[in-house]
């Protein structure tokens, strides 16, 4: 039989505490000792090797229940952090978020894509001068995460499929010069419902359906994004919702996302999305009338993804940042199409009204650290 070294016990109890401490948000020693089965001193002593490399400390006391008040002990948010690019076809957006998957600060500038070095150098420009703002310590900086319009294989370092912008085979090496830390890339919707379910600390399958200038979204159980076979997983911007209908930009018909994208909606205010939903709001009445055609597509695919997967579906994207005052109206439409259910409260709004595709991709180096302490 295998026996564990005193070595790799203290290593193990390290990382089995402070992933109690970081799930649970705060725990006391006897929590601890009762969770993971392990005696008062181990915990002591590791707790103590935790604060020593500043990654928990002491938030206070819990009520007593009689006797002596139990310490609490939390992580430390800022004892790591993570950079998230999002790359759009004409926008570049910088987040830099903690373990707490907290926005530090974050950079949203216009800026087109080009597949050249000129575009490349003035990304790395941007992250330099964004990291140098904040005045981190870089060592703490577990890595960067790209996220894009794109299917990213499994390698995490190889685009699959891009049309929204175009990408040569060899995107990731031809990054590389721009920066020093580790980088992955991620799919945008995939990236954007990691993020949401992390926030909302989903542990049961939740659909995300990504609304911007492209529709995908991201099927996630127990915090886990399922890619599929292929990789290819939740693309639902192209599943059809009208036979033969409008030219979707992949060259079929009748796709979601030629009925649902933002462009939808903002290619009646000159691109202007916000603009929309401010006219929207006023009353205006041709707008209502194309809001409510939108809503008619939309809670038809709503409905499609609840008699699928039957788990609950977080509307975001640009429009989904737009979304929580017209709710009830999609829920509404999404009842009339659905024989088993007489409400829709499965549908939700995102908690992550910008920037949720960095995040998420950011959070992939928050995970890593966490399941490798």
């Amino acid at each position: 039989m295998f026996l564990l070294s005193e070595e790799n016990i203290k290593t193990r109890d390290f990382g089995n505490i402070y992933r109690l401490i970081y799930e649970k948000k705060q725990c006391s020693r006897q929590q601890i000792a009762e969770e993971l089965g392990i005696s008062l001193p181990t915990i002591t002593h590791n707790l103590a090797l935790l604060k020593e490399q500043e990654l928990i400390y002491t938030s206070g006391t819990f009520n007593s229940t009689g006797g002596r008040k139990a310490n609490m002990f939390r992580c430390v948010p800022n004892a790591r952090y993570a950079l998230g690019i999002d790359i759009t076809r004409n926008h570049l957006s910088i987040v830099l978020i903690n373990l707490n998957l907290d926005i530090i600060d974050s950079e949203r500038t216009r800026c087109a894509f080009e597949d050249t070095s000129a575009y490349y150098e003035n990304l790395q420009k941007k992250v330099e001068q964004f990291l140098n703002n904040q005045n981190l310590d870089t060592d703490r900086l577990l890595g960067i995460g790209i996220s894009l319009p794109a299917i990213i294989e499994s390698d995490q370092k190889t685009v699959f499929y891009a049309t929204v912008i175009s990408l040569l085979g060899n995107f990731y090496e031809r990054i590389s010069s721009c920066f020093p830390y580790p980088y992955l890339l991620f799919n945008d919707a995939s990236s954007a419902g990691l993020a949401e379910s992390w926030h909302a600390n989903f542990d049961r399958p939740m659909l995300y359906l990504s609304l911007s200038n492209s529709v995908g979204g991201a099927f996630l159980n127990n915090g886990k994004i399922f890619p599929g076979a292929n990789s290819h997983s939740s693309e639902f911007g192209h599943m059809c919702i009208v036979p033969h209908g409008k030219k979707c930009y992949c060259g079929c018909y009748g796709c979601l996302d030629a009925y649902c994208c933002a462009k939808v909606l903002s290619d009646f205010t000159g691109g202007n999305l916000a603009e929309f939903f401010k006219e929207l709001s006023s009353g205006n009445p041709g707008y209502r009338r194309v809001f409510d055609d939108y809503l008619d597509y939309l809670a038809i695919a709503v409905n499609n993804l609840r008699m699928c997967y039957d788990c609950d579906v977080i509307i975001g994207g640009t429009v989904g940042s737009f979304m929580s005052d017209y709710l009830k109206d999609l829920r509404q439409k999404a009842i009339k199409l659905n024989p088993f259910e007489k409400s829709g409260n499965y549908i939700l709004c995102c908690h992550y009204r910008t920037e949720a595709s960095a995040v998420g991709a950011a959070a992939h180096y928050v995970d890593k650290f966490i399941k490798g302490m």
